[in-house]
């Protein structure tokens, strides 16, 4: 990544160049989850928001998920655990999280909260539930937006930089984005989305110089003990800690 490109001195322009390249990147299998995420999930909750209240339906939740998992890395126990909950359960908090966000977007935090009461979501999958419903404001909490947006930190190690996916965390990004957000547009006149920015990002991660398989870190999953490799490729799954099975069979791995 060039240094004009970090998230201090990159200009609209070639964002948007980098933007064309987009599509590129995105595995062809999954178009339509594409498709769902970026446009007819956000169309059908601005909809539902006009009529009255919006929520989402478990099958579009489900479907983000899967598009997260083979977005970035696929963990079929984690579709399974989200599968679980009831179509009640979806409608409820969903729509008790876009209502406290829509009361003060200030607020996000409590909506993330509130998304995260469903089994098998944590942080960073509330943050893409709550993104479809403000694709102009908040970020979806993904490893390359993360990683961009702290790239010039001194402790960062760039493109190799581990996350926990906590809310500390999520703030971090979401705080930086906004600064950046706000910059552009000011210096542009024009509005930018939080979405641009992430699939920005991506480009920059899917570039990026392939990693030292030697060099390989791991990352903390929620609050979870699970760990697994952030390198984006399989792997064979490491050893786990020894849990307590009573107090972990409903939660699982939170992302």
């Amino acid at each position: 990544m060039k240094d004009t490109d970090n998230p201090t001195k990159i200009t609209l322009k070639p964002l948007q160049t980098h933007l064309q390249s987009y599509k590129s990147h995105v595995p062809a299998k999954i178009q339509g989850l594409e498709s769902l995420r970026l446009n007819e999930i956000p169309e059908a909750l601005a909809q539902r928001k006009k009529d009255g209240d919006a929520f989402l339906e478990k099958t579009e939740v489900t479907s983000l998920v899967e598009w997260k998992l083979k977005h970035g890395t696929y963990r079929p126990n984690l579709a399974k655990l989200v599968a679980s909950n009831t179509v009640k359960d979806v409608r409820e908090a969903t729509k008790s999280a876009f209502s406290t966000y829509e009361a003060n977007h200030d607020d996000y935090a409590k909506s993330i909260t509130a998304l995260a009461k469903l089994k098998g979501i944590g942080p960073a999958t509330a943050s893409l539930l709550l993104s479809c419903f403000d694709p102009m404001k908040v970020p979806f909490f993904s490893d390359e937006l993360y990683r961009y947006l702290h790239f010039e930190e001194a402790s960062s190690k760039g493109w190799d930089r581990k996350i926990s996916y906590t809310m500390k965390e999520y703030k971090s990004l979401f705080e930086k984005l906004q600064t950046l957000r706000e910059r552009l547009e000011k210096e542009n006149k024009q509005q930018v989305s939080a979405i641009d920015i992430e699939k920005m990002a991506y480009v920059f991660g899917k570039e990026a110089p392939m990693k030292d398989p030697d060099a390989i870190t791991f990352t903390r999953i929620g609050d979870d003990e699970e760990e697994e490799p952030n390198d984006g490729v399989s792997h064979p799954p490491p050893k786990r800690r020894k849990k307590n099975t009573s107090k972990t069979k409903e939660t699982g791995t939170q992302i």
